[in-house]
């Protein structure tokens, strides 16, 4: 009998894989804040998450599984896996150990406060320019790797930072991301020569925080590059030439807020995910009125599944995989939690489409030598 089943298994394996088609799509903010302050805050970043890790790891685990069911409640396709976690978040009581996770680090007795002001003294803010490094272990670390990722003699720090990332850049795009499309945000510092010779790439035009796709030429034929007209997105029309169906992507980038819960201005009421939220919503109006086999979007949301802008995606009936290869995408730089806040959705007019994630295995989140950017990269396979 176990043998006619693994038999029954293998033949369903082999009609599925014949019968489908599939191609590869990845998703990578690529941290193009000015002055590579990006990587110098991962590089700062990776010393005190490990700190935390180590200290912490009760609240880190928690952290994370509380993404994850919250995740699973929005975006599972099973009614009766929703009802479970739904289930397991009320009978564990996640609404109030979330909010006693992300509390603000300057709020009294916020568990945060500790490491946010560790991370806060050991680089200067995000607007401060130039950047300033005072942590003597942090500037050991990113000299030793500099030097010995470039090996070249006489450079200033910034010509070293130039220099490294372009070279790991490369590696990246050419080992690690071998997807047939990619979206990328925050690519300012990136060009053509930094990818394979059968990709090509499309960048918008602006001077800072540039969104674009790449694509394997080979696979993907460009219709109607529509660009940068919908604010915090970049998207192309393409046509796979396997199959002659055309696919819509959007590249999005779409504007930071508190990542976990509406915060609102006390004085004029207005939510801080306000203008973010109407980027994303414009960009599924805009994706309904198109005309396209699969529409796919790759995007930095900037939240977490427990903020109330991915139901903008779940409404307008998008699809993501809430089960596979969910890894922390982001470090909250105030909490200075891991989260989860790029995506990738899917919807589609044909039949049977699915969207499973795929792990992006050796380019660590906060990883000083396997990681150009403070995101980890994310990639998923799309199958119709």
């Amino acid at each position: 009998m176990r043998c006619f089943r693994l038999f029954a298994l293998a033949l369903l394996l082999q009609v599925s894989f014949l019968s489908a088609a599939e191609f590869t799509i990845g998703s990578y903010n690529c941290g193009g804040l000015s002055d590579h302050y990006d990587y110098l805050r991962a590089v700062a970043t990776e010393l005190v998450m490990k700190e935390r890790h180590m200290q912490e790891p009760e609240y880190m685990a928690l952290n994370e599984k509380i993404q994850r069911v919250a995740l699973k409640i929005l975006f599972s396709q099973d009614a009766t896996e929703r009802a479970i976690a739904k289930e397991e978040w009320d009978r564990q009581g996640y609404e109030e150990l979330f909010n006693v996770l992300t509390k603000a680090p300057n709020k009294t007795g916020s568990i945060n406060s500790v490491w946010a002001t560790r991370l806060d003294n050991m680089l200067t803010p995000y607007n401060i320019r130039p950047v300033v490094i005072y942590d003597k272990k942090m500037q050991e670390k990113l000299s030793e790797h500099l030097t010995d990722l470039c090996k070249k003699k006489g450079l200033a720090e910034q010509e070293l930072l130039q220099e490294a990332r372009a070279i790991m850049a490369k590696r990246i795009f050419a080992e690690e991301l071998p997807f047939d499309i990619i979206c990328l945000q925050e690519a300012d510092y990136l060009d053509a020569s930094m990818f394979p010779e059968h990709y090509e790439i499309l960048l918008s035009k602006g001077d800072h925080l540039k969104n674009g796709l790449a694509w394997n030429r080979e696979r993907f034929e460009l219709v109607n590059t529509i660009g940068e007209s919908l604010k915090g997105a970049f998207v192309a029309l393409f046509r796979d030439k396997e199959t002659e169906k055309t696919v819509l992507i959007a590249s999005g980038h779409i504007k930071g807020c508190n990542p976990y819960y509406i915060v609102e201005n006390p004085e004029t009421g207005i939510a801080d995910s306000a203008a973010g939220d109407q980027e994303l919503q414009a960009l599924v109006e805009f994706f309904e009125a198109q005309e396209a086999d699969i529409k796919i979007i790759g995007m930095d949301s900037n939240v977490t599944a427990m903020h109330p802008r991915l139901h903008i995606l779940k409404n307008g009936g998008y699809q993501m995989d809430s089960e596979n290869y969910l890894d922390p995408t982001c470090t909250n730089p105030y909490q200075v939690l891991n989260t989860r806040i790029d995506w990738i959705v899917l919807k589609s007019n044909l039949p049977q489409t699915s969207i499973v994630n795929i792990p992006v295995l050796s380019v660590g989140l906060n990883n000083i030598r396997t990681n150009m950017s403070d995101h980890k990269p994310i990639a998923a396979k799309i199958g119709y």
